[in-house]
């Protein structure tokens, strides 16, 4: 009984691994040659972006006038806290 039952587990988790989402082939290509085709683009700015939680590095496209707001709106927080922490660092409690 304790043979079947192990041979019947092992069979269907073989057979769960070897099956496959269908078309995501089909999907991956479309997502290369679209994002091929972006980074073609001399307005299109293209990155990878590490993501929270993985070590996969995810691809990102973006008009070059997004990617520049992006930036200046980045800078502009990381000064604000940077001030903020300058200005807190020296009040004693």
């Amino acid at each position: 009984m304790l043979k079947k039952t192990l041979l019947i587990s092992i069979t269907i988790l073989l057979a769960a691994c070897s099956s496959s989402q269908s078309g995501y082939a089909d999907k991956s290509k479309e997502n290369d040659d679209k994002y091929t085709k972006m980074a073609n683009d001399k307005n299109m700015v293209c990155e990878y972006r590490a993501t929270t939680g993985s070590h996969l590095k995810k691809r990102s496209c973006m008009s070059k006038e997004l990617a520049d707001e992006v930036r200046r709106r980045n800078q502009e927080a990381l000064r604000s806290q940077e001030s903020k922490a300058q200005t807190s660092a020296g009040s004693t409690i």
